[in-house]
């Protein structure tokens, strides 16, 4: 018997794993190799450990942990900037939310002159 009541989800509403799925099938292959490549995995999980906070949380005065490796300056697949941890930030998931919306134009946002970030 089950433990606890079933969740509401809307007719036609997918569920994370799989909106997850769809965007990465529509990322570039080799940028998707990039990141599940062993070497992103242990510098994210190293960068992370060192940074465990926000950054812009801590900009803002909060205090956030950190669960998100961003390219400050999107890398678009140059595998030189892409591994360049000094154009590396940790962010919240929120956060990093918010700078890819802006970026890429998402959420009705005008798309600024930066390309996307991870």
């Amino acid at each position: 018997m089950p433990l606890r009541p079933p969740i509401h989800r809307p007719v036609g509403r997918r569920d994370k794993r799989e909106r997850d799925r769809e965007t990465d099938r529509k990322r570039d292959p080799v940028i998707r190799a990039l990141y599940r490549s062993a070497r992103w995995l242990a510098e994210r999980r190293l960068f992370l450990a060192r940074h465990p906070l926000c950054a812009e949380c801590q900009r803002q005065g909060r205090v956030t942990p950190a669960n998100t490796v961003d390219h400050i300056i999107p890398h678009r697949g140059d595998t030189a900037r892409f591994w360049d941890q000094d154009g590396w930030q940790a962010l919240c998931a929120s956060c990093h939310s918010r700078k890819t919306a802006a970026e890429d134009g998402g959420f009705g946002n005008r798309r600024t002159g930066r390309e996307s970030s991870d």
